[in-house]
C-alpha cells in the first residue's frame, strides 16, 4: 500500500555538483586557485570538492551538519563558505554561476528546541 509517510524529507533535493563549464568560470574567482608557489604545512585540500560541498548546503538549505558524506567535512567548508563570504568571493560565484546572489540569502537553520 503506498500510503504518503507523515514526514515528509527535510530539505529540497539539490542539483548535482557543478559541471565542467561552470568550474572553469568560477576558477579565477577562487584565491586558493592562484599560483602562490611552493606551500608548506597541510596538504592542499581539492577545492573543487569544497565548492560543491558549499553548494550543496546552500541549494539544500540544510544545515551544515547534514551534509552527506560525498562532500567535504561540514567544518572545512563551512570554514571556507565564512572565508568566500567575507571577502566577496562567495558572491562572485553566485553571480558567475546564477547571475543573482539570491541563493546567499538564505535563513538560518538551527536544530529545533527539545523540550
Amino acid at each position: 500500500m503506498n500510503t504518503p509517510t507523515a514526514n515528509p524529507p527535510a530539505f529540497a533535493p539539490v542539483s548535482p555538483d557543478l559541471t565542467d563549464e561552470q568550474w572553469q568560470r568560477i576558477v579565477p574567482l577562487l584565491p586558493e586557485m592562484r599560483e602562490h608557489g611552493p606551500r608548506r604545512g597541510r596538504p592542499s585540500i581539492d577545492i573543487r570538492w569544497v565548492v560543491n560541498s558549499v553548494m550543496w548546503v546552500l541549494r539544500a538549505r540544510a544545515p551544515w551538519s547534514a551534509m552527506p558524506e560525498r562532500y567535504a567535512p561540514y567544518q572545512t567548508a563551512h570554514r571556507y563558505y565564512l572565508r568566500w563570504k567575507n571577502s566577496g568571493v562567495l558572491t562572485d560565484i553566485a553571480l558567475a554561476l546564477f547571475d543573482t546572489d539570491a541563493i546567499l540569502e538564505r535563513p538560518s537553520i538551527r536544530p529545533a528546541a527539545r523540550p
